[in-house]
């Protein structure tokens, strides 16, 4: 029986046990409650223990995948000294200008995606390719 069962069990003998039968059942009842709870306590805080061992390793993971994309941004001249997201134009090996992206965090959701920039359309609205909710671009 898990720890909801026992406590209903437990409410079951409290309702219907004549009062001489009552008190050495409850006691028992009662521990084993008490103790059916103290055992899924433990295992949630091995299962919390290993759930935080798994998010520092992703953490430090997180971090060096940052530091690879920003040392190879900073190889191939897209390096920003205020370490903003890069929006001016590039040029391509050719000399041509390629088009630029900008990178935009979604509001409602947190998803994060890169959209074409295009002058004079700042105050155009964004569609989330997550949620599909707009906002404006100048966030």
């Amino acid at each position: 029986m898990n720890s909801k069962e026992r406590i209903a069990y437990l409410r079951g003998l409290l309702d219907f046990l004549p009062r001489e039968e009552k008190e050495t059942k409850i006691y028992y009842a009662i521990a084993e409650a008490l103790e059916s709870l103290a055992l899924e306590l433990e295992e949630h805080t091995k299962l919390l223990e290993l759930q935080r061992e798994d998010y520092d390793s992703l953490a430090e993971e997180m971090d060096e995948l940052h530091e690879a994309v920003y040392n190879l941004e900073e190889s191939v001249g897209l390096g920003d000294s205020d370490d903003e997201d890069y929006s001016g134009d590039d040029v391509d090996e050719l000399g041509g200008l390629t088009e630029s992206y900008i990178s935009m965090t979604c509001p409602s959701c947190a998803y994060s995606f890169y959209y074409k920039y295009e002058e004079g359309k700042e105050n155009d609205r964004l569609v989330c390719p997550s949620c599909g909710e707009e906002f404006n671009r100048s966030l």
